[in-house]
């Protein structure tokens, strides 16, 4: 799962390939980190950022396949629970190679990869601790930082020793072995920083492993190097020390503060932050740990104090500062030394307490040892990248120049009188450079005159540099010449280009500026004259001097060798403030003759929009309601009133004509629009009128509705007598709606009187034909209505009252005369069902008298009503059924 795992991680964020795309040279990264690393480095070029094969922007292809394997294997970790509980970080990471030795021992720094762990993935804005372990080889310095590595990978409060992993669970991380060969190679880096929260924040830890650099086999230049590397790669030092400090390695340790005060110094550090002597393989006595460490560092203090002089001064001011302190730890074990994997079963149990303990107290101060500069000011990721990158120039440029402390603080100091010479040398041609730019500084310094300035300089920064070098070297400064005279040939071949250039443009420039001169005379002229001046407006004008304008730029354009945008924007700028100045007084001639014209123009806008505004009022008919044509007519002189005022103010020469004309014209505008203003308020009059008298019908219709729905009140009110009160309701209506619409009608013009009228008509006309069909059908409900409460009423008075008075003979009497009066009622279902009432139920209950009189009385109403129900049902003869009188 792990090589899975790096397959789909993208190389420039080290993180899971988000949208990942192919390149030519068949390596994926995330769509959006390449795109951002592209942009970065344009300069140079698009190229891969592994290979460094050169690629075309519009050849990324996406990868779906790879994208597919991320979605199964992130789900697959999802599925997966977590074995570190929470506040465990996700992100593995591996190792990568930092710096590394060619054949001839030379640091070679992978800027990409330093940028990869310290400026990318949030650590370039945020403060970091860098943990970073030096010492002999084959010590155990990548063993220690695996576990390390595991115990910040841990929980934060996981103190009990459950971090270090099960027992035969085998040590991963920075690669590793138990046997003599050296597997360390350079400094590495592991490539995911861990977060550790402090009380001020987050603070990125990144562990750092150095090969062996305390070896004989070992250059001393190299391992100066590669302590110099290590001091700016450190905020939290850790010196790996086999069995005891011995003289040797205080004499490594006098050789790594000396190395560690020069960088400091040059590059503005805290030399030494915090150091640990982290002694392995101890058996001098049984007193372990920090303990047993703060004794045997007492002792080698004294040691060292005791010698006079001290032989290790540096060595021992560092030992007695309050930030270095010493460990002691036991052998491991025979299991761990004869090829382990670094199983906690292959270790000895005092070995595993001492590693513990040691591991647990350096994470749990590690978000303390932020690394910091010489003022106490903490490093960014980003800054302390800079830092490191600048030193890796430094060692390139003199590779010679670290053979020992003092010989690096020379390096140093030489290196820093050399930028110093060529930043001035750099300032000086930068400052050549912008008067070379403009064309009347160019050519007051003819090409052999500048060359002539530039041998001084470089002559001058020379003799600087040969009093400033320390132990100066004839080849620095024959170095530095070359260089100084090889950008001073550049600059010079630049120069004399420019100063060609300027001289062909200064006269194509004259030549515009005399067409310019000529143009505007012309133009001054036909000013002079009313008439011509009149024909053409400022604005037009201004049009003309831009079209000459153009002309002329672009005739300089293709006059120039080498057209440059700012004596072209220089030139046009000189044009346009002659134009302007001519404009300018072109605008006072014509102002006389437009200012009136202007004022006009503004009263008829402004009337305009004023009738705009009133013409999309009177469309809503809640606004057009609230002001009458007589109002508004009023609106609208005051209005014009006010604009002929605001005229007379503003015209410079008020002429009577003009106010009067403009009167007349706002005069005619206002009748027009009037006019249908008037239209407009009578339509929304009577349609006010005509919505009051529908909802007016809608309620009374709602209410004789709900009364229908009660039979006591429904029987109560034949249906003719509904249609007598419709008919009645509606004539109110009808002659309400009139006065309606008849209301405030002298408000209006009498010449819309026939029009009036004629609107009126059709309209009352319409509604009633709408209220005469509402009526109808509401007197068809109210019918059915009627009939049905009828039969209901004569059978349970039939039921109930006469059953127990006759038995059966009663109640077919009673069924008889309910079929009767049904039947008077023009209702011809009555009759059946009446009928049918009788002659059961005289049969069933009252016997032979029942039946008789039942029968008789059913027949002859059925004679009657047949006789009734044949005039038509619409003469409706129910006369006997009045409001006074009983149903039955």
């Amino acid at each position: 799962m792990e090589q899975l795992w790096e397959d789909v991680t993208c190389s420039i964020c080290l993180d899971v390939l988000n949208d990942p795309v192919s390149i030519e040279c068949g390596h994926n990264f995330c769509w959006g980190c390449l795109m951002a690393h592209w942009s970065q480095i344009s300069a140079q070029g698009h190229r891969c950022p592994e290979c460094r094969a050169p690629c075309s922007r519009n050849r990324m292809i996406p990868d779906t396949r790879v994208k597919n394997m991320v979605e199964k294997i992130t789900k697959h970790l999802q599925e997966e629970p977590e074995l570190q509980g929470p506040g465990a970080q996700p992100e593995r990471g591996h190792p990568v190679q930092l710096v590394r030795l060619d054949e001839e021992e030379n640091l070679i720094l992978d800027e990409e990869a330093l940028s990869r762990c310290l400026e990318q993935g949030g650590v370039g804005n945020s403060p970091v601790c860098v943990v970073s372990i030096v010492g002999g080889q084959r010590r155990g310095k990548s063993f220690l930082m695996n576990y390390l590595l595991r115990r910040l990978r841990s929980p934060q409060d996981a103190r009990d020793g459950s971090w270090m992993g099960r027992e035969d669970e085998p040590l991963e991380g920075f690669e590793w072995r138990a046997d003599e060969e050296r597997v360390t190679k350079g400094v590495w880096a592991w490539s995911q920083p861990i977060w550790v929260p402090t009380q001020s924040g987050t603070v990125a830890v990144l562990l750092v492993d150095t090969e062996g650099s305390m070896g004989i086999e070992r250059k001393k230049e190299t391992s100066i190097k590669l302590s110099a590397l290590s001091m700016l790669l450190s905020s939290y030092q850790i010196l790996n020390i086999s069995n005891e400090v011995n003289d040797a390695d205080l004499e490594y340790l006098e050789m790594f503060v000396r190395v560690a005060e020069e960088v400091g110094e040059a590059y503005r550090l805290e030399p030494i932050q915090h150091l640990d002597l982290l002694v392995r393989d101890w058996s001098s006595s049984p007193v372990l740990g920090a303990k047993g460490g703060e004794q045997h560092l007492k002792h080698v203090r004294k040691k060292l104090e005791v010698k006079s002089p001290c032989k290790h001064p540096k060595a021992l001011e560092a030992l007695k500062r309050s930030s270095s302190r010493c460990y002691l730890m036991p052998f491991p074990g025979k299991r761990i030394t004869m090829g382990s994997e670094g199983r906690l079963r292959d270790m000895d149990e005092d070995f595993r307490e001492s590693l513990r303990d040691y591991v647990t107290a350096l994470v749990s101060t590690a978000g303390q040892h932020v690394r910091l500069d010489q003022h106490g000011g903490m490093l960014t990721g980003t800054q302390l990248a800079v830092k490191i990158k600048n030193l890796s120039d430094v060692m390139k440029n003199h590779r010679s120049g670290f053979s020992s402390p003092c010989q690096m603080a020379i390096t140093f100091h030489n290196q820093r009188v050399l930028d110093r010479a060529s930043a001035d040398h750099a300032v000086f041609l930068r400052e050549k450079d912008g008067l070379s730019r403009r064309m009347d500084d160019c050519l007051t310094v003819d090409p052999s005159a500048m060359a002539q300035q530039l041998v001084e300089q470089r002559r001058s920064l020379l003799e600087r540099c040969r009093e400033e070098l320390q132990e100066p070297e004839e080849t620095l400064l024959t170095a530095l010449g070359a260089e100084l005279t090889r950008e001073a040939e550049t600059f010079l071949e630049t120069y004399r280009r420019r100063y060609q250039c300027h001289t062909t443009n200064q006269r194509a420039l004259a030549r515009a500026r005399v067409a310019h001169v000529e143009f505007l005379q012309e133009k001054d002229g036909l000013s002079l004259r009313m008439f011509d001046c009149l024909m053409v407006d400022p604005r037009a004008m201004a049009q003309q001097f831009a079209e000459q304008r153009r002309s002329l730029l672009e005739r300089c354009r293709e006059e120039l060798q080498e057209p440059e945008e700012t004596l072209l924007t220089a030139l046009g700028a000189e044009l346009t403030r002659e134009a302007e100045t001519f404009l300018e007084t072109y605008r006072r001639r014509y102002q006389c003759h437009t200012t009136n014209q202007r004022a006009l123009a503004r009263a008829r806008v402004a009337h305009v929009e004023f009738l705009q505004e009133k013409d999309g009022l009177s469309r809503r008919m809640v606004d057009c309601l609230t002001v009458d044509p007589s109002a508004m007519a009023q609106q609208l002189v005051e209005k014009c009133r006010s604009l002929l005022g605001r005229c007379r103010e503003e015209l410079q020469e008020p002429e009577e004509t003009l106010l009067t004309a403009l009167g007349a014209e706002l005069t005619r505008e206002a009748e027009t629009f009037l006019e249908t203003y008037r239209r407009r308020y009578l339509c929304h009059t009577m349609q006010r009128a005509l919505d009051r008298a529908r909802a007016d019908h809608a309620e009374f219709l709602k209410e004789k509705d709900t009364d229908s729905r009660n039979p006591l009140k429904c029987l109560k009110v034949r249906p003719g007598k509904m249609a007598e009160q419709f008919t009645e309701w509606r004539g109110d209506l009808l002659g309400r709606c009139w006065t309606d619409m008849l209301l405030r009608e002298e408000a209006l013009g009498m010449e819309l009187e026939v029009e009036l009228r004629q609107n009126k008509d059709a309209l009352l006309t319409e509604l009633e034909e709408e209220l005469m069909q509402e009526a109808e059908t509401f007197l068809e409900t109210y019918r059915k209505r009627f009939k049905i409460f009828a039969i209901s009423a004569g059978i349970a008075v039939g039921g109930v009252v006469l059953a127990p008075v006759g038995g059966g003979a009663a109640a077919g009497i009673a069924a008889g005369a309910i079929a009767a009066e049904a039947a008077a009622l023009g209702i011809a279902e009555a009759v059946v069902i009446g009928l049918g009432t009788g002659a059961v139920a005289g049969a069933c209950v009252g016997g032979g008298v029942g039946w008789g009189v039942g029968k008789k009385m059913a027949q002859k109403d059925k004679n009657r009503a047949e006789g009734i129900a044949g005039q038509g049902e619409e003469e409706d003869s129910t006369e006997e059924l009045s409001d006074m009188a009983p149903l039955i």
